[in-house]
């Protein structure tokens, strides 16, 4: 550990953004069932575990002892919700999340779930401040389709609760060999509607943004357990 330093000014001003926000997250702590909690994340699969041949002198260019590398790591973009009452899809994201395509998401993935997560419509979107969360096209889009958004500090210090679902889910993931892009869409699939952690764990993650919120305030802005 090193000694303590002075914060910076840009950090005082995270810090002065989240507890400005403080109030208003205990305030909603009681309707937080409502909230569906929301994001976009990269799942990469390394290939180069380290593996190890036994071999005979003169064996060490046969097939059977050369492990195959691959240059460039398994990827795949996933989008989800998650929320008190469950999770949503889970959605394969081809190409870069920007706006247009993070409308095409919202329209076609994100309404259709979350009203059959609350028939009744009485649900709030919370989503980062990423560039394409908060495009004034997206913006427009939202309104225009009547969907409340929560309020969320512009660094929020990972508090959003499915960062810690993703987290869970690769852990899954990484337990199993997977050899091409098709294999890895149908594990992550497999392992976010089938895994009974990850069934156990969703409002567990929702549960704790109190605790997180506390420990981050504790922390002045700093690494926590979180």
């Amino acid at each position: 550990m090193g000694k303590y330093q002075d914060l910076s000014p840009r950090k005082i001003y995270e810090i002065k953004t989240l507890l400005l926000h403080t109030g208003h997250f205990q305030r909603q702590i009681a309707s937080i069932a409502n909230v569906c909690f929301s994001n976009e994340s990269s799942v990469q699969i390394l290939s180069d575990k380290a593996e190890f041949a036994r071999r005979r002198k003169g064996e060490k260019f046969k097939e059977d002892c050369i492990v195959n590398r691959v240059k460039y790591p398994l990827s795949v973009m996933v989008w989800s919700i998650i929320s008190s009452k469950g999770t949503g899809r889970l959605n394969i994201v081809e190409g870069t999340m920007r706006q247009d395509l993070y409308i095409q998401v919202l329209e076609t993935k994100m309404l259709p779930q979350v009203l059959v997560l609350f028939p009744n419509g009485e649900f709030k979107l919370m989503h980062d401040s990423a560039p394409c969360h908060k495009a004034k096209k997206v913006t427009k889009f939202l309104n225009a389709q009547k969907v409340k958004v929560l309020d969320w500090p512009g660094n929020p210090l990972d508090l959003n609760p499915i960062e810690n679902f993703w987290e869970l889910m690769k852990r899954e993931i990484s337990r199993e060999v997977v050899n091409n892009k098709r294999e890895l869409i149908e594990r992550l699939i497999d392992v976010w509607h089938r895994s009974e952690s990850v069934k156990i764990n969703c409002s567990k993650c929702i549960e704790s943004m109190p605790r997180k919120i506390q420990a981050v305030i504790e922390a002045k802005g700093g690494v926590t357990k979180y």
